[in-house]
């Protein structure tokens, strides 16, 4: 793996958050078959509060993910730009930041 990409993501506050990732290589997708993967945002990178994103593996062998947040998580979040990562670990001994970016949650108005 290389650098972390930079994604920059938004979200309603008290409303769920479903993003669908396909992870791809210069030959095509990456089988993540293997893969275990850690996801969390925070106000700031140096926060030591954190909320963990749901990584769910829909189609392994397409390197498809799925970063979700409940609606319960995003009220419990205060309102404003976060920062996020998403770290992954091949099962052969690779760790590497795949993701990475600002995500922005808007204030809720009718919650």
């Amino acid at each position: 793996m290389s650098h972390a990409a930079q994604f920059n993501m938004n979200a309603n506050q008290g409303a769920g958050f479903d993003r669908l990732f396909k992870l791809k290589d210069g030959n095509g997708n990456t089988d993540i078959t293997n893969y275990t993967f850690t996801a969390k945002i925070k106000p700031h990178h140096t926060s030591s509060t954190s909320v963990a994103f749901t990584v769910t593996v829909t189609n392994a062998s397409h390197g498809e993910f799925r970063l979700t947040l409940t609606d319960a998580q995003t009220s419990a979040m205060v309102a404003g730009t976060h920062q996020y990562d998403l770290i992954a670990d091949d099962g052969a001994g690779g760790v590497d930041t795949l993701i990475r970016g600002y995500f922005e949650l808007e204030p809720g108005i009718s919650q």
